[in-house]
């Protein structure tokens, strides 16, 4: 049995959004070929996602001089929980599905702010990101990204993820791209051609 997360970051309602559709079919699709997998989800937009703020740093900071982590605030204590446990929930799965849409060249601020939290250095391990020593030396974690861009050669969105997920030791990573003037709200013919990719997917991811 394997753990499947599936992350979406968009703030449309799934009935204007085509990788909302998209991923919402890849999703069934993938269940009915593996009922026994483990589906945990992530709504960026509506999940509560800690950011690396101020009180977060002084733990970091505090940690890297060698103080005693039982000494942190109760308030610093609750937020660099709240990044562990979605960092604890990252590195636990074994495939992982993010679906999302580009603004202003890039990803939401609300994802930006997930990277930082599953990147995020270790308490028991003095601070060393864990992202530069490779996260999962051993084994053979999976993706697909399924994105909406403008198809402008300057957006950064997917070489970013990719890049991170590297890092991370995500060693096998597909793509699906929908461009466009508003791809969210794309022709049918390219709904259909990224579904039926979506689907074979499915059936071996």
């Amino acid at each position: 049995m394997a753990t499947l997360l599936y992350v979406t970051c968009n703030v449309r309602p799934q009935d204007r959004s085509c990788t909302l559709s998209l991923g919402n079919e890849f999703l069934e699709e993938y269940l009915r070929r593996n009922p026994q997998d483990e589906v945990q989800v992530l709504d960026l937009y509506r999940d509560n996602i800690q950011r690396v703020d101020l009180d977060v740093l002084n733990v970091w900071w505090r940690i890297e001089r060698g103080e005693d982590y039982g000494f942190v605030s109760d308030g610093e204590r609750n937020k660099i929980a709240r990044l562990i446990r979605l960092a604890d929930q990252f590195r636990r799965c074994d495939k992982y599905v993010f679906v999302t849409c580009s603004l202003n060249l890039w990803f939401p601020a609300e994802f930006k702010m997930y990277i930082d939290a599953i990147g995020i250095p270790d308490p028991t391990n003095r601070m060393m990101p864990l992202a530069a020593k490779n996260m999962f030396p051993d084994q053979r974690k999976k993706s697909l990204h399924l994105h909406a861009d403008f198809g402008q050669e300057h957006d950064q969105s997917v070489p970013y993820l990719r890049s991170v997920l590297s890092l991370l030791g995500v060693t096998d990573q597909r793509t699906a791209l929908l461009e466009g003037d508003d791809p969210e709200l794309g022709s049918k013919e390219e709904y259909e051609t990224v579904r039926h990719e979506l689907l074979e997917l499915a059936r071996r991811f």
